[in-house]
């Protein structure tokens, strides 16, 4: 099986913003998401993004995208990263019983976003 591309940087910020308004206000995070991605051809990643993100916050035990201890653009950097190489999760202080839900998480959203 070939190497599953990530999404663009851009996007991930872009989306994970997204779906950080949409979960502070209340709004539907997913029609939110399918808004912003779907003029780009990534509509089928609006479940994937707000999985990610939903696990994401589980495994750190903290939200994302909000006061990140890494920095104003932190969490959308390590989301960056994680999406480019899942094993960097090895390296992240996670529970351990969400560490392998969010590691599948990951790996989905590369296969989703190379047949994007």
């Amino acid at each position: 099986m070939s190497e599953a591309v990530p999404l663009p940087a851009v996007l991930i910020v872009r989306a994970a913003r997204c779906w950080r308004r949409a979960r502070d206000s209340h709004d539907p995070v997913q029609q939110r998401l399918h808004a912003l991605l779907a003029p780009l051809g990534y509509e089928m990643m609006a479940p994937v993004i707000d999985s990610v993100m939903t696990l994401g916050e589980a495994c750190l035990g903290r939200p994302l995208c909000r006061g990140c201890p890494l920095g104003p653009d932190g969490d959308e950097a390590l989301l960056c990263a994680l999406l480019a190489d899942p094993a960097r999760l090895d390296r992240l202080p996670c529970c351990l019983g969400r560490r392998d839900l969010f590691a599948g998480a990951l790996s989905s959203a590369r296969v989703m976003a190379s047949l994007a």
